[in-house]
């Protein structure tokens, strides 16, 4: 077989084995990345000496705050929103025409 072919499925199967090798760590760093995120957590929440139940009302107000957020359809309110009433009109007082100041 010609040298040059031969050179490249060689570098094919190490580039495959490689790619394997680095699939293969993948989950390893992912599950590494949320150990690190969760100890993180932990520290922000501990940091801040607020009581367990002041964390649980203040993650659900949270999803809440979103769910809320989402049946609005991603509008805020006025603001295009044809459930809300539109802002009064401000009308601007009309100079008199008859020339006196």
């Amino acid at each position: 077989m010609n040298q040059r072919i031969q050179k490249t499925i060689d570098e094919i199967e190490r580039t495959k084995a490689k790619i394997a090798e680095l699939q293969a760590l993948v989950p390893e760093l992912e599950r590494k990345k949320t150990d690190l995120e969760n100890t993180e957590i932990v520290r922000l929440v501990r940091s801040a000496n607020v009581a367990p139940g002041d964390i649980s009302a203040f993650i659900a107000s949270i999803k809440q705050g979103r769910q809320d957020s989402r049946t609005q359809n991603g509008r805020q309110p006025g603001i295009g929103n044809p459930d809300t009433p539109p802002a009064p009109e401000i009308k601007k007082e009309e100079a008199t025409e008859s020339g006196e100041d």
